[in-house]
């Protein structure tokens, strides 16, 4: 699936205020930023303690489908907040609807 229709069935389901993407050449190759509202942040401050088990388990899974990136580069996954309700997430594109998916339901 293309990058723009899934944060379009992602920013849907979860109603994000805005969803941004640009890829590069660094690794992981995709930043994703994800304009949050309230609920999403509640949300995010639950799992903030989980997240370094959320991503390596979200690489297990993905990399049982894709052998296209590496574990070591799936793990290199970042995710830092900015500002009061943006959240920027750097992944691979394989990795990132399930990172979203696993971050907020």
């Amino acid at each position: 699936m293309e990058l723009d229709q899934q944060l379009k069935d992602l920013s849907e389901k979860y109603l994000f205020e805005s969803t941004q993407y640009q890829t590069d050449e660094q690794t992981p190759n995709l930043e994703v930023c994800l304009q949050l509202r309230e609920s999403h942040i509640d949300t995010f401050i639950q799992k903030a303690g989980q997240l370094n088990s959320i991503v390596e388990s979200c690489a297990n899974m993905v990399g049982i489908f894709d052998t296209s990136a590496s574990k070591e580069v799936m793990l290199k996954t970042t995710i830092r907040c900015s500002g009061r309700d943006r959240l920027f997430i750097r992944t691979t594109p394989s990795m990132m609807k399930i990172l979203v998916e696993t971050l907020f339901d």
